[in-house]
């Protein structure tokens, strides 16, 4: 068999190869590689793989999101954002565009049904596939009582059968079992500043606005919401890990699931009985921020800051 040359010779991603050695010739179709993605290229142009994982995409990805469900992703493209499912195989299958550009998300999984809201458009998906977000309807004595459809919120967190939205320094509870029925003058919680983070757990919620963090301590009858103030510190907007961890066998020894997020003061955890506690405080110095991410793989906790 002939010898078939593919590249003979590359350039762009290390700048060792002057450009003016760059040609192409059309007959033969022998080239320099001008364009290439996680490539080292060395003085004699010889291409090498670079460690590290290769680039999926192009396009500026955020707000993955999987709790017992399918897995989402979405996607900044020229004029909008759309969300992706992602496959076992790492395949994208849209199932929404047209959303608000750079839009952070924010997910809750009910059942078999995906819930998002970007504080510009909201919606629920069922099966792979966006529908809008159901209406409620009131069904009971009559009452003088207003109710309303789901407001758009920024975040968004499903709670003893409960929808609660973040819009702007207020979170808005909806009626039992019916995230789509809320009597917004009857049932919320107001914040001084915009709220950056919702993360139930199992006796309560873990809020925080954008300037402190605290616990909304709830019954499972309702009859009882109180709210305490545990740190005069922001959580990092974006931080809280949706998935609660597991750590009564570390050395810590936490009974129940717990919520993880970071703050300027450090990586804190959240318990279900509504206890703080700074694992890092005394050990690590952590960035300034105003948002984050968090990974817990296993019992390692991976922070990013920004």
């Amino acid at each position: 068999m002939a010898e078939s040359i593919i590249i003979k010779g590359a350039f762009g991603i290390n700048n060792k190869i002057d450009p003016m050695r760059h040609q192409y010739n059309p007959e033969t179709g022998i080239g320099f590689l001008a364009e290439a993605i996680d490539c080292d290229i060395d003085d004699s142009g010889m291409i090498s793989r670079r460690n590290g994982f290769a680039e999926v995409s192009a396009n500026y990805s955020h707000s993955v999101f999987c709790d017992r469900g399918d897995c989402f992703v979405a996607q900044d493209r020229v004029s909008d954002t759309a969300i992706y499912k992602i496959g076992t195989d790492f395949s994208l299958v849209g199932v929404r565009s047209g959303l608000t550009k750079s839009n952070k998300i924010s997910y809750c999984q009910v059942g078999q049904k995906t819930y998002y809201s970007n504080g510009v458009q909201n919606g629920v998906i069922i099966e792979g596939i966006s529908t809008s977000w159901p209406l409620g309807v009131y069904k009971g004595p009559d009452t003088l009582k207003e109710y309303s459809q789901a407001p758009v919120g920024s975040h968004i967190a499903y709670h003893l059968g409960r929808m609660w939205i973040a819009v702007d320094s207020d979170i808005f509870v909806s009626e039992p079992f019916k995230p789509g029925l809320f009597r917004l003058a009857g049932r919320f919680f107001s914040f001084g500043t915009v709220v950056r983070m919702i993360r139930p757990v199992k006796n309560g919620v873990w809020v925080s606005d954008s300037e402190t963090t605290g616990f909304i301590s709830i019954s499972e009858t309702w009859d009882k919401q109180e709210y305490e103030r545990k740190a005069s510190i922001p959580a990092h907007e974006w931080s809280d890990n949706h998935k609660l961890v597991d750590l009564k066998n570390t050395q810590m020894q936490i009974p129940g699931l717990s919520a993880v997020w970071s703050s300027d003061d450090g990586l804190c955890i959240g318990t279900e009985d509504g206890q703080l506690i700074n694992v890092t405080e005394n050990k690590l110095i952590y960035p300034k921020g105003s948002s984050g991410a968090t990974i817990i793989n296993d019992h390692v906790a991976i922070n990013t800051i920004y």
